[in-house]
């Protein structure tokens, strides 16, 4: 296998090229082989099961309009107060926390 390798990948590659990816997930899948698809970020942002799960989220920012976002991805119930949050901010625009990142950065140092 090792020795041999170029000749196996170039193989398999051929073998794979001749199906799609849910031919061969399904006949991977009856022979108990665990598989996935390796997917674009434009198939994951329109799986079925990403949005499902709530990994998009969808909000509204003000020069851009709607923009679609990586939802968080550690939820530990439904409690609004165990570390998700139910409503998303948008993406800052540019210098839009410049005044209060500079005050942040000209307090001084407590441990000085």
């Amino acid at each position: 296998r090792v020795g041999h390798r170029d000749e196996l990948i170039a193989t398999l590659e051929g073998a794979l090229a001749a199906e799609g990816a849910e031919t061969w997930l399904g006949r991977l899948a009856e022979l108990g082989i665990p598989a996935g698809k390796v997917r674009t970020l434009d198939d994951v942002y329109a799986w079925d099961q990403t949005r499902s799960q709530g990994l998009v989220v969808e909000v509204d920012h003000p020069t851009l309009g709607a923009v679609e976002l990586p939802g968080p991805a550690l939820r530990f119930d439904d409690n609004a107060y165990a570390g998700a949050r139910e409503t998303h901010l948008p993406p800052p625009r540019l210098g839009e926390h410049d005044a209060s990142v500079r005050a942040w950065l000209a307090q001084p140092d407590p441990d000085a």
